[in-house]
């Protein structure tokens, strides 16, 4: 209501003007504006915004209580393959049903949020157990462990969890959040569906792979890599026959590093595509190198991974560096684990088809430690499977790894593929495997992987010893 004065011609008031009006519409927007600053718009849960006011006000009102308080950081396992097979649109509706079966189950003035994509926060006051802290762990676990019905599809998820406490964990929301986050990327280490507790070896680990993914950023650009070559050999003849291209990263700070340390990391930062691209290219070149110096090598074995199918329309960069190199397609073998192939078979099969197009020859790494469907098996134009080290490691004491590595291999006679077996480092086991029809190898028994140089005088002794 808004008054105005009405003044007669001496200027006295004669009269008073009343306006009603109704602002129920903009009050409305006014508090609908609110309400999305402090609000995830998908879920309607709590934002980071009115998360971290929440959670601060907690805070205070647990230490002077004498109080514990604890924040449980959640993060979806298998949300990001069901995103890339159906669709972001499918994606929003599963992280809505995930939004509704938490609220369900959460005691009254605790607070959910969602931070972003596929994280959630739970703020849980007034506990007096760890005890507690893993009931209810374990009951978000197996909930989220329920089928999701979206738009017809059967969709199944699991979820990580790191669990921070105040005061022993930080005495402020952004360090209880940061420390909560750490625990689930070791929930994520240990196998993922499962729950872990802060501790301040993790902020050591958290510190030391940032540290790391930096360093890692510039490795590339300052010629750090380095290719070393593990001879394959023909086990009939022990003639090499090729060599698989593995990566070491000699850095200023860490000398050597292995792949295991460092691969993992790469992928999750996105850059594999990078490092991938330069590892073939490198071993390209360097056939080509040996041929020249009067080295032949028959093929060149390098590993691509899962997100060079996914983003890093792989034909096309395989054909460039064919053609910069000048290496024959047929001399470069491309392996790709078995996990891979199954992430998502039916696009894998069109990707595997263009490659075979080009000319060059395609492998199944690690097999048997995977869930190969046979029906699929047989569409995949591949040429050789590799047995995975695990399965050769304790033949001939091992009746079930004989087992396998048998089924293996033919498995590859019925299929007409190539089998190679990996870590051979035995006669024993070089026997074991003539005697079931294994054509390939690869180990200790023939040399450890070699630097450029070595490998060279590793070549130079079997042309020297009648064994090319």
């Amino acid at each position: 209501m808004t008054i105005s004065v009405v003044l007669d011609n001496e200027g006295m008031i004669s009269n008073y003007v009343s306006v009603f009006s109704d602002i129920s519409s903009i009050k409305n927007v006014e508090a609908q504006l609110v309400f999305l600053s402090q609000h995830d718009p998908l879920t309607e849960l709590p934002n980071r915004l009115l998360l971290n006011d929440r959670l601060s006000h907690a805070i205070e009102k647990s230490v002077r209580n004498d109080e514990k308080l604890a924040l449980l950081f959640m993060d979806l396992d298998g949300f990001k393959d069901i995103n890339d097979t159906f669709g972001h649109p499918m994606g929003d509706k599963l992280l809505q049903q995930v939004s509704k079966r938490l609220q369900k189950y959460l005691r009254q003035g605790d607070t959910l949020a969602r931070l972003g994509g596929d994280e959630f926060l739970l703020v849980v006051e007034k506990f007096t157990f760890v005890d507690e802290l893993e009931q209810v762990s374990k009951k978000i676990i197996s909930i989220l462990s329920e089928p999701f019905e979206v738009q017809g599809n059967k969709l199944f998820v699991g979820v990580s969890i790191g669990i921070s406490v105040c005061p022993d964990d930080g005495y402020d929301a952004s360090t209880l959040i940061r420390n909560a986050d750490s625990a689930m990327y070791r929930a994520k280490e240990l196998g993922r569906n499962n729950h872990q507790f802060y501790t301040c070896e993790l902020t050591k680990a958290v510190t030391e792979r940032l540290a790391l993914e930096s360093e890692l950023r510039n490795a590339l650009e300052r010629d750090e890599f380095q290719l070393y070559y593990q001879p394959q050999v023909e086990l009939k003849s022990g003639r090499i026959i090729g060599a698989e291209a593995l990566i070491r990263w000699q850095s200023p700070q860490r000398g050597m590093v292995p792949p295991n340390k460092f691969i993992l990391l790469a992928e999750k930062g996105g850059l594999i595509l990078s490092i991938g691209e330069w590892v073939m290219r490198e071993a390209c070149r360097q056939v080509i190198k040996w041929r020249d110096e009067g080295y032949f090598l028959q093929r060149i074995s390098v590993n691509v991974s899962g997100l060079q199918i996914q983003r890093g329309r792989l034909a096309e960069t395989v054909e460039q560096i064919l053609s910069e190199t000048g290496l024959e397609a047929a001399c470069l073998d491309l392996e790709i684990t078995e996990g891979v192939l199954m992430s998502n078979p039916k696009e894998v099969i069109e990707i595997l088809q263009d490659l075979r197009r080009l000319g060059l020859s395609l492998a199944v790494d690690d097999f048997g430690t995977g869930y190969s469907s046979l029906s699929y098996l047989k569409r995949f134009p591949i040429n050789t499977l590799k047995i995975d080290q695990a399965f050769i490691r304790d033949i001939p004491d091992a009746p079930n790894d004989e087992a396998i590595a048998r089924a293996i291999i033919a498995l590859g006679g019925s299929l007409q593929l190539d089998t190679l077996a990996e870590g051979v480092e035995t006669e024993a086991q070089r026997d074991f495997l003539l005697q079931e029809g294994c054509e390939f190898a690869q180990g200790y028994l023939y040399s450890r992987p070699l630097a450029e140089n070595d490998f060279i005088a590793f070549m130079h002794g079997n042309i020297l010893a009648g064994t090319k």
